[in-house]
Formats: C-alpha cells, sequence, structure tokens
C-alpha cells in the first residue's frame, strides 16, 4: 500500500520527458509529506503505546506467585544460648514471615525440639524428618515448618547413611500451584568427597523419581563448593550469588568448608527476587550476632504448568 505512490512515481521518472519536470517534482514531494505524516503516526503510537506495555508486563510479573524459603540451623535445646534467645529467635521469623523454614541439623528428645516448638508458636505445620526409630532417646534429623498447605510429604535415607542423611520432601500448594521442597544436610560426617557426592546422587535420584514434573527446591547445608555443588545438581541454581553473604551453619562457626547454608532453585521454574540473612544482634548476655541462616524469595516464573487439580 506505502509502496504503491512510490512505485508510480519512480515508474514516472522513467516515462515522463523534460517538459513536466515540474510536474514530477510537485508529486514526489506531495509523496514524501504523506509518507511522514503515516511515520510520524506511527512513533506517536509507539511512545505512547511503551509505557502501557511496560505497565502490562510489570503487573504480570506481580501476578506470578512468589515464595520465601527460609534454611537456618537453630542451637540445640539444651543449650544456654536457645533457652536465652529462642523468644527474639521467635519475633524475628515472625518479622521475616517465610513461607517454608527448613532447619538442618535438629536434635529431639523426647519428642520435643527447637524447631517444631517455633512452629507450634508460628502457627505452623512441623515435620521432623528422620531415619532414627521412634523408641531411640535421642533422634537426629531435620525439620519443615511451613503456614502453607501440605499436600503431600515424604522421606528417604541419603547413603552412606550418617546422623543427619535423612533427606525430606513436603509438597505445599502456593494459591494454585504446587512445589516440591526438599531438605538435605549434604554435609557428611567425615566431610569425604566421595561420600558427599554419593549422598548428592542419591538426593538428586530421588528427586528425579518424586517431584512429578513440579518446580523442586532444595534447602540446605552444602560442604561443597560452589562449582562442585552446581555440577552435581543440574538443572539447580544457588540462590546466594555473592561469596561474601556466605552463612555457616552456628554448630560450625567458623569452621565450616563449602557453600554453607542455601536455597538452591531450579532455573527453569523460579527467579530469585532477593535473600536475606537471618540473624540476631549482638545484645548484653550475647555480645556477638547470632547469625542463623538465610532467607530466599523467588518467584514462580510458569504457573501455568503447576496448578494444582
Amino acid at each position: 500500500m506505502a509502496g504503491g505512490p512510490e512505485t508510480t512515481a519512480r515508474d514516472g521518472a522513467h516515462v515522463t520527458d523534460r517538459r513536466r519536470g515540474k510536474r514530477k517534482l510537485i508529486v514526489m514531494r506531495t509523496h514524501i509529506k504523506g509518507q511522514t505524516r503515516r511515520w510520524t503516526g506511527w512513533i506517536l503510537l509507539l511512545l505512547l503505546a511503551a509505557p502501557a506495555a511496560g505497565a502490562h508486563a510489570r503487573q504480570a510479573e506481580e501476578a506470578l506467585p512468589s515464595l520465601k524459603i527460609a534454611t537456618l540451623e537453630l542451637p540445640t535445646q539444651d543449650d544456654a544460648q536457645w533457652q536465652q534467645r529462642r523468644d527474639q529467635v521467635l519475633q524475628l521469623l515472625e518479622s521475616m514471615q517465610p513461607d517454608v523454614i527448613a532447619v538442618q541439623r535438629v536434635l529431639q528428645t523426647q519428642g520435643r525440639n527447637p524447631a517444631c516448638w517455633l512452629a507450634s508458636r508460628l502457627r505452623y505445620s512441623c515435620d521432623f524428618v528422620t531415619a532414627d526409630p521412634p523408641s531411640q532417646p535421642l533422634r537426629h534429623g531435620s525439620a519443615m515448618l511451613t503456614r502453607l498447605p501440605v499436600t503431600d510429604d515424604a522421606v528417604t535415607l541419603l547413603h552412606p547413611p550418617g546422623q543427619f542423611s535423612a533427606a525430606g520432601m513436603v509438597r505445599i500448594k502456593l494459591r494454585e500451584e504446587l512445589i516440591n521442597i526438599y531438605v538435605a544436610r549434604l554435609r557428611p560426617e567425615p566431610d569425604d568427597a566421595q561420600i558427599r557426592r554419593h549422598q548428592t546422587s542419591d538426593l538428586m535420584t530421588w528427586i528425579g523419581a518424586t517431584a512429578e514434573g513440579l518446580p523442586s527446591l532444595i534447602a540446605g547445608d552444602f560442604s561443597a563448593e560452589i562449582t562442585e555443588l552446581v555440577g552435581s545438581t543440574p538443572g539447580f541454581q544457588p540462590a546466594r550469588k555473592n561469596p561474601g553473604e556466605r552463612v555457616d551453619p552456628p554448630s560450625l562457626a567458623g569452621a565450616a568448608r563449602g557453600h554453607g547454608l542455601d536455597v538452591l532453585f531450579q532455573v527453569k521454574y523460579f527467579g530469585g527476587i532477593r535473600q536475606d540473612s537471618i540473624k540476631l544482634p549482638a545484645s548484653e548476655s550475647d555480645p556477638t550476632a547470632m547469625r542463623l541462616g538465610t532467607m530466599a524469595t523467588l518467584r514462580l516464573q510458569t504457573p501455568e504448568s503447576t496448578s494444582a487439580p
């Protein structure tokens, strides 16, 4: 359509003699003026549409559900530090409002542990993950706390077995989306590279068998360095990017090796928004800040493929 006048003008340039040169000039000026008006109109439309398109994109992004997941380690139940500061820990988590809390290295005696104490105060559910039999006086494991509905859960044992080698999973419902949250302590004792790789392989095999195509996260304590960790968990990425924000588990503060406490997310399903350190400030009774762990805020990127039935 826009090419019509232009073709006519060009054809005319070949067939018109010199005595019609003035007419030729008038025709060309008219065509250029009309074309300029059309281009000006398109530019104005694009300028007007750009802010609206940007606003629609932001609204669509904000409409996607986000998830706040914390991974941390608490002092043991009989630790004086826990007795003195557990109410402060409770207040801190109430203010941060994580949707899911994965607690590493939990010791349970007589059916009680610090993680489930917190859950009861926060009004979260609490799943204690362990391979120890209920008859054992002191049970070792981890705990998964959430304020979201849980539709399924599972436990497995990573080999070779150790005190904290049980891994757990809860399937939560975020709005209408189903998400798998796995918890694992990939810090074997002793911290041998071959054992660590074997346990990581067990975990990834188990995730492959239980994920059912749903978005998945791994909240854990990782003794592998970042290169080994990313290479051994294909498809997953650590939420923490800055090495300076590394958080050691409190039981190994200053002596831990590797990546530390973090959340691994599937890059095809999630995008990272931010990460916050979970720590209590110094107090009169405890002059040093208590670093407990880290919280990742993630946004689900493909909700239509993960909807609950």
